[in-house]
């Protein structure tokens, strides 16, 4: 086997043209929104359009809070406000009661624990280790998503603000989605074929919102519609399909994939033993679903043939921390937690003679150890976070969990093989800054560039057009 390649084979940043990370200027970024989400954060101008939220009274009856709260945050933020200190002085007996309650499934939950192990409380901290935003309990952005037909850009905050840019756009004329429905913010997706419709995932289901023209200042809007999981789980992944009839959606608390179609308000779960799902990656070409795991079994399911699926799993444990389809959909690149290399799943026949199964194989093409980057010997490479392959097919951007700088590698794709070699270095404006969330934008018309956007830890969003 020929030897892998690896970041030592990378330019040292003194002997790149921009070592600074200046963006590749083209003329088109000028249009570009300037966004600072930190100084956005702490601009209460921002927060201009309040769904479903109203007036809550002053003199508010101990009740009538507790199914307040129930209404709004469900049952888990209803038993906290129970048992809280102005509960127990307004109502002592309703405080003792909470904490009778919060003993028996205390109780229940550890029994389930001892029989279902990967069965734990979704908390936030949880949540942290499987989404592919790095710092996801603490980033400022939290996710972001092009849409596929027209420009704009969809950014989470950590204020669970949903912004939405346009070229030129300024932050008085920026929609804002904010639901009291819409907290802990973990995935969005526009729908295909659709220039108006998003559907953001969160800890209390996916909330689907219409973005038009008609969004003024002092509108109050709310989302369309809201669809719950049926275990009242968060989502914590989900994806499209090409056309946006479906959307397959999966939560670190449940072992099923959920097709949800939207405009019939229908659901089927896809039904495996194993553990929960913790990530999905469509194909391109709507022929395969990739289902991560938060153990080290993975899922590729085939969406023409009855959702049929091949199981696989991780050499060394772990689990599959990020994937991502090349734009052909003949290659799936996908890391683990527990090795910073880069493996190959190929979906492509390589007879000559038609057959009734693709050939698969899974082969690494890439070590991404720890070395030197420059002659400050700071670090670039070990365990990966995140993948982000450019729609052209040249260019695969790869963040990491605990160095600051962004690898980028060039990559070759034939009808039947994919090579790989690494080109450069991308680095924020300080060593101290560190890449959040990667994302391409789609390409508009053919002969676009290349554009990857990118959320850094300050806040800050930065365009970098590749050749």
């Amino acid at each position: 086997m020929a030897a892998l390649s690896n970041l030592k084979q990378c330019p040292p940043f003194s002997a790149l043209a921009d070592p600074s990370f200046r963006p590749n200027y083209i003329p088109e970024l000028d249009n570009y929104p300037r966004i600072q989400l930190k100084s956005e954060l702490h601009n209460s101008s921002a927060h201009r359009f309040y769904g479903g939220q109203g007036f809550v009274p002053v003199n508010e009856g101990v009740l009538k809070r507790i199914i307040r709260t129930f209404f709004e945050g469900g049952f888990w933020e209803s038993l906290s406000e129970t048992r809280s200190e102005k509960t127990r002085e307004q109502a002592p007996w309703l405080g003792r009661t909470g904490d009778y309650i919060s003993q028996l499934l205390d109780i229940a939950n550890t029994l389930k624990l001892k029989v279902f192990p990967h069965t734990q409380d979704v908390s936030a901290e949880r949540i942290a280790q499987y989404v592919e935003t790095r710092d996801w309990t603490d980033s400022d952005v939290r996710f972001m998503a092009w849409n596929c037909h027209v420009f704009k850009l969809a950014v989470a905050g950590i204020d669970d603000v949903v912004r939405i840019y346009a070229k030129n756009t300024t932050n008085a004329a920026t929609p804002v989605l904010k639901s009291a429905t819409q907290t802990q913010i973990t995935c969005m997706a526009w729908r295909p074929l659709s220039a108006t419709e998003i559907v953001i995932g969160c800890r209390q289901g996916l909330c689907f919102w219409v973005v038009d023209n008609t969004m003024i200042l002092g509108r109050t809007n709310s989302p369309s519609q809201i669809f719950k999981h049926p275990a009242n789980l968060p989502i914590t992944s989900m994806q499209w399909n090409k056309v946006g009839n479906l959307l397959a959606t999966a939560s670190i608390g449940d072992r099923s994939i959920i097709i949800w179609q939207p405009d019939s308000a229908l659901m089927e779960p896809l039904k495996r033993l194993g553990p929960p799902g913790s990530l999905l990656k469509w194909s391109p070409g709507n022929d395969w679903l990739f289902a991560g795991t938060v153990d080290r079994v993975f899922r590729v399911w085939n969406c023409h043939n009855h959702w049929t699926t091949e199981r696989w799993t991780c050499g060394n444990g772990g689990h599959v921390q990020t994937a991502c389809w090349s734009p052909c959909g003949r290659f799936l690149l996908f890391v683990s937690t527990t090795e910073p290399i880069l493996y190959r799943l190929q979906f492509v026949q390589q007879t000559m003679l038609k057959s009734t199964k693709d050939e698969k194989e899974v082969l690494p093409i890439a070590d991404l150890n720890a070395c030197s980057a420059d002659e400050n010997r700071s670090l670039i490479g070990g365990p990966v976070q995140q993948l982000a392959w450019c729609p052209h097919g040249n260019y695969l951007v790869i963040t990491y969990k605990s160095t600051n700088h962004i690898s980028v590698f060039r990559t070759f794709i034939t009808k039947y093989d994919l090579q790989i070699s690494p080109a450069f270095y991308l680095s924020g404006e300080n060593a101290a800054e560190y890449p959040s969330f990667v994302c391409f934008q789609p390409l508009y018309k053919d002969d676009d560039r290349s554009i990857v956007t990118i959320a850094w830890s300050s806040g800050r969003i930065q365009y970098y057009a590749f050749d």
